[in-house]
């Protein structure tokens, strides 16, 4: 069986296809049930999928696998909030990933992992992974990605290429801040009063 080696490119958003978290369960016999972890603006985070992202950081974080469950938790969810707002934005300003974009990217991480694209589909299957899936949460990526070019490209003018990516990184981080302070962001989780740490 081909082992797929996930290229950085993708980073969390491709981990996060490979992480299985049984729902919330209502009784022991009921249908099984999930709940809303967090409202952000107009969308929602669902308890499964941060249960996901919390086994994803500490799969990814050493520093992660030392929390306690709660904190993990609310640690997944911060991260979510920041993609889901992330996302939002993009759509608002009318970042789109069309399917040949997409399917070249997704050829290309084929490629990076040794496969034909049949190959990879398939390899991921094996690891359960299923493709649909894994073809939006690359779409979103890729969305993620191009807002924050742009948004660099509109607030950083640095004197030399020296300063440039310390700059864009501190400007970015600066307007992650402002777009999460501008949300309207409410948990259903337990969290602690300390606000969020950036990711």
């Amino acid at each position: 069986m081909n082992k797929v080696n996930f290229h950085p490119l993708l980073g969390a958003a491709i981990l996060a296809a490979l992480i299985s978290i049984p729902s919330v369960q209502a009784d022991n016999t009921a249908t099984p049930l999930d709940q809303i972890a967090a409202v952000v603006n107009t969308d929602v985070i669902m308890l499964s999928e941060a249960q996901q992202r919390a086994q994803i950081l500490r799969s990814a974080n050493p520093a992660a696998a030392s929390l306690a469950a709660p904190a993990l938790l609310k640690q997944a969810v911060d991260n979510l909030i920041l993609e889901k707002l992330q996302i939002q934005q993009a759509d608002a300003a009318g970042i789109q990933i069309d399917d040949v974009t997409l399917n070249k990217t997704l050829a290309t991480i084929a490629q990076r992992n040794q496969l034909s694209l049949p190959a990879f589909q398939q390899a991921l299957q094996q690891e359960g992974i299923d493709y649909a899936d894994f073809r939006e949460q690359t779409r979103r990526k890729l969305m993620a990605d191009a807002l924050r070019k742009r948004e660099i490209q509109q607030r950083v003018q640095a004197a030399s290429p020296e300063t440039a990516d310390a700059q864009a990184e501190e400007q970015f981080q600066a307007w992650l801040q402002e777009l999460r302070n501008d949300a309207y962001v409410e948990y259903r989780i337990p969290v602690e009063p300390n606000g969020l740490t950036l990711q």
